[in-house]
């Protein structure tokens, strides 16, 4: 069961750690306080979002014995001005490297971010997400 304990170190900066016992620092931006020493709770979504979106891509690349040699994406959020200020539109960019067949790719990606990876859900309720892919081949 996922699991998270947070805990205030001073400032506007916090230390979460997970079920496993890793640790991430949060600060509020700097902008609000913050002294740049920590990632932004927003910023963590769109980090998780990336994250639970690779691990579903590349183990569904793999399993389609797809030659996955790199695997990045850039991600962009636009809040709202009104409180609370949430996404409201999130766009990522896949760029993938490898042999890579261009059909299974897309279908991976759309199936990743349509149907398997629950933060993508999540957000997609509250936000308009959107994507695109490069392959960059060798």
């Amino acid at each position: 069961m996922p699991h998270a304990t947070i805990r205030w170190t001073g400032g506007l900066k916090f230390e979460g750690m997970d079920s496993l016992g890793h640790l991430t620092i949060m600060e509020a931006h700097k902008n609000y306080g913050g002294l740049g020493e920590g990632t932004t709770p927003m910023d963590l979504f769109l980090i998780a979002l990336g994250g639970c979106a690779g691990i579903d891509i590349v183990t569904m690349l793999e399993a389609r014995k797809q030659e996955l040699e790199a695997y990045e994406v850039i991600i962009d959020g636009e809040r709202r001005d009104e409180h609370p200020r949430f996404f409201k539109k999130i766009v990522l960019r896949f760029i993938l490297k490898g042999n890579l067949d261009d059909n299974v790719v897309d279908h991976v990606i759309r199936l990743t971010m349509t149907k398997v990876c629950p933060i993508a859900a999540m957000l997609s309720n509250v936000a308009e997400v959107t994507w695109s892919y490069e392959i960059a081949r060798n």
